[in-house]
């Protein structure tokens, strides 16, 4: 689902810092995908196998991913299969260029991610985060 005032991004000219080549948009069977009103994504893939959903105004710089499964079974030949959990980014977000959103991840309201950030666990609303993996630098 696209919602309303949805910018994507997808070449080179629309920000220099895309680089890393275009947008790349996934919904598995049964997964939803959902750009809620005024979000913006800038030469990222996002992979839903399960649910991935950016909130209203939120933005998403250049080149990151954002996949809510771990896209094989882990370790590699395992019988448990491919685990998938949902991703949800809240209204307002800024997401850094080259940050990794990992599965199971809630980004709380207003957070702010540096780029180059691995996300692996729930940040709250209203702070700034940052590194790998991404710990809590300072309250907004």
């Amino acid at each position: 689902m696209i919602g309303e005032r949805v910018t994507i991004n997808s070449c080179r000219w629309s920000n220099p810092l895309n680089a890393a080549g275009a947008t790349s948009l996934f919904a598995g069977d049964g997964a939803k995908l959902i750009l809620n009103p005024g979000c913006g994504i800038s030469g990222c893939q996002i992979i839903a196998h399960t649910l991935v959903e950016i909130g209203e105004r939120s933005l998403v710089g250049a080149g990151c991913l954002i996949c809510d499964s771990d896209m094989h079974e882990v370790p590699l030949g395992s019988p448990g299969g491919v685990r998938s959990s949902p991703i949800r980014i809240g209204s307002g977000v800024f997401i850094g260029a080259r940050c990794i959103v990992l599965k199971g991840v809630t980004i709380g309201d207003g957070a702010v991610i540096g780029a180059g950030s691995v996300v692996v666990s729930d940040i709250p609303a209203n702070v700034i985060a940052a590194g790998n993996p991404a710990v809590v630098h300072k309250e907004l």
